[in-house]
């Protein structure tokens, strides 16, 4: 491909994970046309993580914000929007729903995209990919940038990086460490257009990463305190959280750490509340200090011998499993998911 004037790109982002990378990109180069993001009376919250307007963003950065009506691009005035701006490459930098065909061929160049899993794009096509790493106890993410097409991250390959995950990384490190890979990789392709003409396609099988919804994060007390925790690192802000329960009130826990193998209680029972408000939960393995959570009675304090609930982590995986197989019978799973899917004959591993 051959290029005689800087590219004009226009970046579509409306969550806070992903205006990391928007920002160092920016950094580089003064070809972003602007940012497109979605309209903050149709966001909801509780189906977007980490929603952000991207209006005061754009204002810091002198940068035009171009607000849609509908994430999944499908209103007629979005069309319109589009079709009013000049543009020849689009980057996808934070947006979590498949971008429509005729929005790809309205870029000269197409569209970027990135994705990674723990076994690259090919091995987590999907949702949730950084999440499903944190929760599974992986050590290593690939990352790529590739064509997007209007399939499930198929397109070719034009670039990759991976990174390692330190022990206490939580979901907020873990989109640091992709921003990084994911802006030195977009900064490469645009210092280097050539890089369009040598992208790879992704031949053989691809394997799935299953949805996750927010009633998927519930705490299983009868797991070591060390996975629990990995859960909870896992689904904090800006996710819905690790859950539990007493009685009719629902907890969150956002940040806990393994505090000792004392096994002396069922588990989910307080052992212990420090001054501060954190307080100590039976485990299967010992104990785990709940150190950052909220409730939703704000008036509710931890109490000694209260006993929180909590749901076996082999049926919520069976649920997303099943989720998965009855909606797209035609996406293999992950081989992380192996051990679960060995449990629930039937699914094809």
């Amino acid at each position: 491909m051959t290029t005689h004037r800087p590219l004009r790109i226009l970046i579509l982002c409306t969550v806070s994970t992903g205006l990391d990378a928007v920002q160092a990109v920016l950094s580089q180069t003064n070809d972003v046309v602007g940012l497109v993001g979605l309209h903050p009376d149709q966001a909801d919250p509780t189906a977007i993580s980490g929603y952000v307007d991207i209006r005061s963003f754009c204002t810091k950065n002198d940068l035009p914000a171009y607000l849609v009506q509908s994430y999944t691009l499908s209103q007629q005035g979005d069309r319109l929007l589009f079709d009013k701006l000049d543009f020849d490459l689009i980057w996808v930098a934070g947006w979590q729903r498949l971008i429509p065909k005729w929005l790809i061929e309205m870029a000269p160049l197409g569209a970027l995209g990135s994705h990674g899993s723990p076994d690259g794009i090919q091995g987590g096509r999907g949702r949730s990919p950084q999440n499903w790493a944190l929760i599974l106890g992986c050590r290593q993410f690939s990352i790529a940038l590739f064509r997007i097409t209007p399939g499930v991250d198929e397109g070719d390959v034009i670039a990759e990086q991976s990174f390692f995950y330190e022990e206490q990384d939580d979901i907020v490190v873990s989109y640091y460490r992709a921003s990084i890979a994911t802006a030195d990789m977009v900064c490469e392709v645009l210092n280097n257009p050539a890089m369009f003409d040598t992208a790879r396609p992704q031949n053989g099988m691809a394997r799935y990463l299953p949805q996750r919804r927010p009633q998927d994060g519930w705490v299983d007390w009868n797991l070591p305190a060390r996975t629990i925790a990995r859960h909870a690192r896992a689904l904090t802000r800006p996710y819905p959280g690790l859950q539990t329960s007493i009685g009719d009130m629902d907890l969150r826990l956002w940040r806990c750490q393994v505090f000792d193998d004392v096994v002396s209680a069922e588990p989910g029972a307080i052992q212990t509340v420090f001054l501060t408000g954190e307080f100590l939960v039976s485990c299967g393995d010992g104990r785990l200090l709940v150190r950052d959570w909220t409730a939703s009675n704000s008036r509710w304090l931890p109490k000694v011998g209260n006993i929180l609930k909590g749901k076996s982590f082999d049926e919520t995986m069976a649920g997303i499993i099943d989720g998965h197989q009855s909606r797209y019978d035609d996406q293999l799973l992950s081989r992380r998911l192996a051990p679960w899917m060995r449990k629930h004959q039937g699914h094809t591993i």
